[in-house]
């Protein structure tokens, strides 16, 4: 079981509900299911007025949105109840209390069958939920609950040793890029890139004039980030006009990885790049 990469906290309530209850990229087939949490409402309207009652105790918060989501391995099902009390025995080790409102929403998905919980940082009774190191802690806590609730054991983020993520090697599409890819039927122009690039690094060795060759024939602009020095630090790649600098596209997209494949040398390169 999984959680995000990184614990989202946001302002509005109205808009994470939106996105949990709706489909996106990964929900094709069905919206998400309220299965389980504290509160009385049962759509996006009710829930989102328990939210603003209670984000009301403390206006000087202005990001009590807390949102995180648990996914299953392909292949794996718990019931919503199960669903229901692991999310409780989670929420109470993250160090939330029952005043915290908070509403699980499942999505079955044949990728992953998975979770989305929205809480407030602010309680009932106006105590805050800081969340120090969550996200470690949160990694922590869900690898005790797979083996407490008899889950597929699965590789939790890496940490460094100063408590900071690695970064993965593919990022995902954030939220509103999956919402105009909703919109326009397009797959999000990072999850573009990322595939064109794959496909092109397969190829095997080449030359960085070979590799921008290959990908500007693909509708891909190819922008090199080249010293005064000549040397060649990255790139950034732009298509459907929205540009990303590698290490956007995850850490297989920086130079420190590109390298192992593409080859440049600054006689033989610079001009064709540049």
């Amino acid at each position: 079981m999984k959680g995000m990469n990184r614990i989202k906290r946001g302002s509005g309530f109205r808009g994470a509900l939106d996105y949990v209850f709706g489909r996106d990229a990964a929900h094709n087939d069905e919206p998400g299911v309220l299965i389980g949490g504290n509160m009385s409402g049962t759509d996006v309207r009710q829930l989102s007025r328990e939210f603003a009652a209670v984000r009301a105790l403390r206006p000087d918060i202005g990001k009590p949105v807390w949102h995180n989501s648990l996914r299953l391995p392909a292949g794996e099902t718990l019931s919503p109840e199960r669903w229901k009390t692991l999310c409780d025995d989670y929420m109470a080790r993250m160090g939330f209390t029952r005043d915290h409102p908070r509403c699980y929403v499942m999505h079955d998905d044949a990728q992953g069958q998975h979770i989305h919980i929205v809480a407030s940082r602010v309680s009932a009774t106006g105590a805050v939920y800081l969340g120090c190191n969550e996200n470690l802690i949160s990694t922590r806590i869900i690898q005790r609950l797979e083996r407490v609730y008899r889950l597929t054991l699965t590789q939790g983020a890496t940490y460094t040793v100063d408590r900071k993520i690695v970064p993965p090697e593919r990022k995902q599409a954030q939220q509103g890029e999956v919402e105009a890819a909703l919109r326009t039927g397009i797959l999000p122009p990072r999850l573009q890139l990322q595939q064109i690039l794959d496909a092109t690094l397969k190829r095997g060795s080449q030359t960085a004039s070979e590799f921008a060759h290959a990908l500007q024939a693909q509708g891909v602009t190819v922008v090199p980030n080249i010293a005064s020095t000549g040397t060649l630090n990255g790139f950034s790649f732009e298509i459907d006009s929205m540009a990303f600098k590698g290490s956007a596209l995850g850490a297989a997209y920086k130079w420190a990885s590109l390298k192992k494949i593409v080859n440049y040398d600054q006689d033989r390169d610079h001009a064709a790049l540049a």
